[in-house]
Order: structure tokens, then sequence, then C-alpha cells
């Protein structure tokens, strides 16, 4: 990752709040997939018809998830990130740049997780897959208290970064 930009670009400031509605939608919307999910475990034909809609809706808004979550990582590497702020201590720093990337790997993890466990129907992979969407919930936790940290008590930009992405010159 590279300190040679400014701000955020509007792609990745684009992807970033589309990535979050995507994970809110996930997890506000996931009653469909738990139905599914527990009808295949019992060997059962079909799920509830009311919810198999949003299971479809659940599978098809992780594999989104899953391709954005690359193209961001991409971005993060080819386009790099802003600096951090001046007179970060050298722990705020590491502590942000390990939720970042936690963020990122679950963004990886729990869709690969929940299509293994749904196409090949293996118990343990459904198991991580939850165990997973906690430990996101804690670390998207974790980066909403670190920008409202950062903005409020440090009084710095890195909140406004992603609601105002850097133009080009």
């Amino acid at each position: 990752m590279t300190d040679k930009v400014k701000g955020y670009s509007p792609t990745q400031v684009t992807l970033h709040w589309v990535v979050v509605v995507l994970v809110a939608f996930q997890f506000v919307a996931h009653d469909g997939i738990e139905d599914a999910w527990r009808s295949i475990v019992r060997g059962q034909s079909g799920a509830d018809p009311d919810t198999t809609p949003l299971a479809y809706m659940h599978i098809a808004a992780g594999s989104l998830i899953l391709v954005l979550a690359l193209a961001r990582i991409y971005l993060r590497f080819t386009r790099g990130t802003p600096p951090p702020p001046p007179n970060e201590p050298r722990l705020m720093h590491i502590t942000a740049e390990a939720v970042h990337g936690s963020i990122y790997v679950l963004l990886l993890l729990l869709p690969i997780s929940g299509l293994v466990a749904w196409l090949f129907v293996v118990e343990a992979a459904g198991d991580a897959h939850e165990l997973m969407q906690n430990l996101l919930l804690l670390a998207i936790a974790l980066h909403i208290g670190g920008a409202l940290f950062q903005h409020f008590v440090r009084r710095s930009d890195v909140l406004l970064r992603m609601f105002r992405p850097e133009q080009a010159p």
C-alpha cells in the first residue's frame, strides 16, 4: 500500500459505500438464507417459499461483495491510500491498518465460506461463516469507532475522506 495520494478516488469512495449497503443488507435480510440453510442441513427438499427469494438475494449480494472487495483491494494496491493524519501515534496507525486488513480478509472469506457451505453443504463452512459474520461486526464497530474518534477527538479529516473524494488534477 502506498501513500502516493492525498485522498480516495471517486471510485474508491463509491465502492466503499456500495459494500457498506450490501453488508448492511446481508445482516438485515439474513432470515431467508438461515431458513434455507436449516432446510438443507435437515435434508428437506425446500425452504419456506416466503423466504426463498431472500436466500437467493443473500447469495447474490454476497457474491457481489466478493467481487467488489477484490476491486477495492486492487485499487488499494495500485492507486494507494491517503497517508495517516499528521502526528498520529504509531499505535493508532497500526491499529487502523489491522482493522482495515481484518475487514478486507473477512469480506473475502465470508462470501467464500458461504458459497462453500451452500453449494457443497459443508456444515463446518457454515459454522465458520457464522463466526466470521460476528467478527466482521466487531471489525466494523472498531472501524466506525476509530473514524468517529479521529473526527471528534483528534479533529482529523479521516472521516471526511470517505465523503469527499479526491478530485483529479
